[in-house]
């Protein structure tokens, strides 16, 4: 029956959901649990009815005062056995359904990712790394791009060590030709990037910090030659290129907070933020230099 498998699919969906990826903290398994509903002695009249053109002329006696006003004493036709079970049915999907999402079988603290993925457990701008942006907003609107690892896996990413290849584990396929002319194109620009990072750590006043919008960091072309670098026309957006912005996200929220640190007067704050912001453009520069083999160039130095 076609209620049966939108039912299946939809505890597959369910089941699936679960927050376990390289690119989000493990939790336990989303857990589902059916609903028996026993509809023996129930009566009903599907509401559809209540458009229909057939029905007879009699007293109405039995209907309610709302229904005899509205039908003007009209009584609707009994509709089919059948029909009346394929109603008891479809109210027995919603009423499954609903209770699946709000039973207590669920984690008290399931919630959802900004994307919309159902995660069993709770969604926060710092799960998963403590260092990662407070300032990020929980529906991730103030960043430079909105459809980040934050976004997808309502997580924060781990940061990557600097040369490091143990994570992700994997790099997506992109033709080299592709990597190539990005590279070309943008290698100048990332590197005013990491110029100007570098320039803001010797400030002493937040006034000497452009805000995050600022051309200067180049932020934009850093997700530009990401977009070549981590995804084609064959892959699509890949999990590493929302990995990818998520770190470029990252050094945007960690400028203005290192800004506003130090217009607070703030030093200590002000060197944690900038010591993050640092980690955030390393992170970012490791994951392309992994796609940079000798055919493409020459790969990015480190802060």
């Amino acid at each position: 029956m076609a209620t049966a498998s939108v039912v299946a699919s939809l505890m597959a969906v369910l089941s699936s959901s679960s927050s376990a990826s390289a690119f989000a903290p493990s939790s336990s398994s989303l857990r589902t649990t059916t609903t028996a509903i026993d509809v023996s002695s129930t009566k009903l009249f599907h509401w559809a009815n209540r458009f229909d053109v057939r029905f007879e002329e009699q007293s109405s006696d039995d209907e309610s005062p709302l229904l005899q006003e509205t039908a003007a004493k009209h009584k609707l036709q009994p509709i089919s056995e059948e029909f009346t079970r394929r109603s008891i049915l479809s109210i027995g999907v919603i009423g499954t359904t609903l209770s699946t999402l709000l039973s207590s079988s669920l984690p008290a603290n399931a919630d959802f990712a900004p994307g919309g993925t159902l995660l069993d457990r709770p969604v926060y701008v710092t799960y998963g790394n403590s260092e990662a942006s407070p300032t990020r907003a929980p529906n991730n609107s103030n960043v430079l791009f909105a459809q980040d690892n934050y976004y997808k896996f309502g997580s924060a990413a781990q940061w990557i060590e600097a040369g490091s290849t143990e994570f992700p584990k994997t790099m997506p396929f992109v033709p080299s030709q592709q990597r190539y002319d990005a590279l070309k194109k943008f290698n100048g620009r990332v590197q005013t990037s990491k110029d100007q990072i570098v320039k803001i750590g010797s400030v002493s006043s937040g006034a000497d910090v452009p805000d995050s919008d600022d051309p200067a960091y180049q932020l934009r072309a850093l997700g530009l030659l990401a977009n070549s670098f981590l995804a084609s026309e064959n892959t699509g957006t890949t999990n590493e290129l929302m990995l990818a912005r998520w770190y470029i996200n990252e050094m945007y929220l960690r400028i203005g907070d290192y800004r506003g640190a130090l217009q607070k007067g703030d030093q200590k704050d002000a060197e944690a933020c900038y010591g993050y912001l640092t980690k955030a453009m390393n992170s970012y520069l490791t994951l392309i230099n992994r796609s940079i083999s000798s055919k493409v160039g020459d790969q990015f130095s480190y802060l």
